[in-house]
């Protein structure tokens, strides 16, 4: 339910801006969403005890003098309606429709060994060929006795592990006799 009221948001603010500033706004409301992960910060933005006008002014001094003036009545309509909470899940709608747009993704590779350069090259080049994206991979070293390639946003997942490797043809062939 939440992520569909902040969708909404995301989709206003992405209507009312073509894009021109939507990266400053994701820049602003990334900054909201960190100081809002403070437990202090949660506290305020939901006791009742506090009022909405004094909820929003602390929210729009965070901005600056300087804001943009979407972001500003963005700050006062979320106020009026009790969302302000959802700062963190709008941001994270942005920045993937950021992505979506511009159809660059990010992810990562997860192994033992580091990859050289063009078996990396080549990984990404056959990932953007499969899912029709420009993928970035980025490696990650950790304790897998294989290779893990994730694409979160995209919801791709390929896990090539020996161990699984041979348990599975294990049970293979426990299943043949």
């Amino acid at each position: 339910m939440v992520e569909l009221v902040a969708k909404r948001y995301a989709k206003a603010l992405m209507d009312i801006d073509s894009g021109n500033k939507i990266d400053g706004f994701i820049d602003v409301l990334d900054g909201l969403s960190s100081a809002l992960a403070e437990p202090k910060a949660k506290e305020i933005i939901a006791s009742p005890l506090i009022s909405i006008d004094d909820k929003v002014s602390l929210l729009l001094e965070g901005l600056g003098k300087s804001a943009d003036p979407i972001l500003v009545e963005l700050m006062k309509l979320m106020g009026e309606k009790g969302r302000l909470g959802l700062i963190p899940e709008l941001t994270a709608i942005l920045k993937f429709e950021k992505k979506k747009d511009s159809n660059s993704f990010t992810g990562r590779v997860e192994s033992r060994k580091k990859l050289d350069a063009t078996e990396l090259k080549s990984l990404e080049d056959a990932l953007s060929r499969h899912s029709a994206s420009e993928i970035k991979l980025e490696q990650v070293k950790s304790d897998l006795n294989g290779v893990k390639v994730e694409v979160e946003d995209l919801g791709l997942e390929l896990n090539f592990s020996k161990d699984r490797i041979k348990i599975a043809l294990l049970d293979y062939i426990q299943k043949a006799l």
